[in-house]
């Protein structure tokens, strides 16, 4: 065999000319690999090597790495090529991006957008085809834990719906990952609902502790109506409708997160019928100033912050008077949704 040079390196994987041929050589795992990639007679064949050369070392870095080197045969690469004749993953979502870009709220893609950007990352480019979809859930459960990877999954499936939407491709493969995932990790969704009597437990606390009754208004609405906290935090004075018969209803459009006020979940507005129950009460709460309008305010007259609020009122008081597996720090009190209205 002929000496070997060095020519070009990507990271920890170095391109060799040995006799004339691209050779890859490069450590991982604790062991040294070479694969022999072909002659180095055209401009085509370096192009070929160093693309193959930042493949795995990029695999490397991102813990996907093939020790079986079957990834990185020509054959491989081949078949890749004629599996993909759509958008694959990658592309779909770096397209919906550009799309929503000045339409999803800040905090989703702080958040949501960057969990995909990661989780994206974790997949080979067989993985991020369209009809191997199948192996996505399975490889992102190696490193996250379900109730991390929700919030993207619902990313990705919106993507997708879009592409279709837009003609981009088919049909959406991964519409029912979020449904796959172990219910067992599926988080707060599996906390059981408060009985009537720790609701009612719950308000009393709220009512007669004095730093906490300034609340107590707005933990009764969440717990009469289910609505999720962020949304009931946005209702403005504005957004109580009477129809013609006179029944009262609630108009939903818009949520306070993270100290952003944006759309509703789904982006939708929605009216919210009220019972004679919820009008009465709602007819007895106190209009109390606020630079926004706001049904239910922070002491200060501004959103109620519900990260503060949660910490310091919520789970103290909760628990002491309900089974701590259903409290929930995130969302409280929506998982009581209604039982005071059944009661």
């Amino acid at each position: 065999m002929g000496n070997s040079l060095v020519f070009k390196k990507f990271g920890n994987v170095s391109i060799e000319l040995v006799s004339g041929n691209y050779r890859l050589r490069w450590r991982a795992l604790g062991q040294r690999f070479c694969l022999a990639i072909g002659k180095a007679d055209t401009d085509s064949a370096r192009i070929a090597s160093e693309a193959r050369a930042q493949e795995i070392n990029s695999d490397i870095l991102f813990g996907r790495f093939d020790e079986s080197l079957a990834r990185y045969s020509q054959a491989h690469a081949d078949r890749i090529a004629a599996a993909k004749q759509e958008l694959d993953l990658r592309e779909i979502w770096e397209k919906y991006k550009i799309h929503q870009k000045r339409r999803a709220a800040k905090t989703t893609q702080k958040d949501n957008w960057r969990t995909v950007d990661r989780s994206l990352d974790k997949l080979t480019p067989e993985q991020l085809l369209l009809d191997r979809s199948e192996l996505v859930l399975p490889k992102l459960l190696q490193t996250y834990a379900a109730a991390t990877i929700t919030p993207a999954l619902s990313e990705i499936n919106a993507a997708c719906n879009w592409a279709v939407e837009a003609k981009l491709i088919k049909d959406n493969p991964y519409s029912k990952l979020v449904k796959q995932l172990p219910k067992q990790q599926q988080g707060d969704r599996a906390r059981e609902i408060f009985s009537v009597g720790e609701i009612k437990k719950i308000l009393a606390a709220f009512r007669t502790d004095k730093a906490a009754a300034f609340y107590a208004n707005y933990v009764e609405f969440l717990a009469l109506t289910g609505f999720r906290p962020e949304e009931a935090i946005a209702l403005t004075w504005d957004d109580l409708t009477a129809a013609e018969t006179g029944k009262l209803s609630i108009r939903v459009n818009k949520a306070y997160s993270k100290g952003e006020l944006k759309g509703t979940k789904t982006n939708e507005r929605r009216d919210f019928p009220c019972n004679l129950q919820l009008t009465k009460f709602l007819s007895g709460l106190p209009k109390i100033p606020n630079s926004h309008n706001l049904i239910f305010s922070s002491p200060k007259g501004t959103y109620i912050d519900q990260h503060n609020f949660a910490n310091r009122y919520w789970l103290p008081i909760g628990r002491e008077l309900a089974p701590i597996k259903k409290l929930s720090s995130i969302y409280p009190v929506t998982i009581c949704a209604t039982a005071l209205l059944r009661g």
